[in-house]
Formats: structure tokens, sequence, C-alpha cells
């Protein structure tokens, strides 16, 4: 049940992540990082965060933490893949017969043949 729980949260990190790094204004054009403006330096200024820059940090953060809690086996409840294919039920081996001296039976003639006469004494 956690699992599922765990999976929405997941989905929705992931579609705030998306939506608040969509949103956020993007820096003075590229060239501007390469010039020698004092006004503007390469990492923007350093003052105040912005409440986008607060939820992209919030739903990064909650994005891997989750990511991290969905990997652990006692939360998914499975094993590990190279265990997954071996079974915990061991398979019944044949046990062997043991083996009657049955006697090859004889194959029968085609040929008709006539049976000898009995002999008188």
């Amino acid at each position: 049940m956690i699992a599922y729980v765990l999976y929405g949260l997941f989905i929705l990190a992931c579609i705030i992540l998306i939506l608040v790094v969509l949103l956020q204004p993007g820096k003075a054009d590229a060239g501007a990082l390469f010039t020698s403006s004092v006004s503007s330096t390469a990492f923007g200024p350093r003052g105040t965060q912005t409440l986008l820059a607060k939820i992209t940090i919030g739903a990064a953060a909650a994005f891997m933490l989750i990511a991290l809690s969905l990997s652990l086996p006692a939360v998914s409840g499975t094993s590990s893949v190279l265990q997954s294919g071996v079974s915990d039920v061991p398979v019944a081996t044949p046990t062997p017969q043991p083996t009657t001296a049955v006697p090859t039976p004889t194959p029968f003639s085609t040929v008709m043949t006539a049976s000898p006469q009995p002999t008188s004494k």
C-alpha cells in the first residue's frame, strides 16, 4: 500500500518539477555571459531566492528521496533481478522406477508352415 502512495507522490513531484522549471524566467542572452560587463555576473545576483526557485529545490529533493525509497526492496516487495528468475520452490525430480525383467515378445512369423507330424513309438 505504501508503494502506491510513493508512486503517486513520485509522479506528482515529476509534474511539479517539470512545470516549475519551465515557468522560471530565462537568463539574459547567452552572449552577455561572456562579456566583461560588471553589472551582470555569470550566475545571476546573489540575492533572495524566488518562490519558483524554492519550489524547484523542494520538488527536486522530493523526487530524489522518493526515487531512492522506491528502489528499496522493503517498499516495493521485490527481490534482486538476478534472483527473480530463480524459484524458491524446489523442482521435483523424478524418482527412478525399479526395472523388472520382462521377457521380450517373440515376433510372429507371417509364413505359414506345416506342423511336424507326431511320431509313434
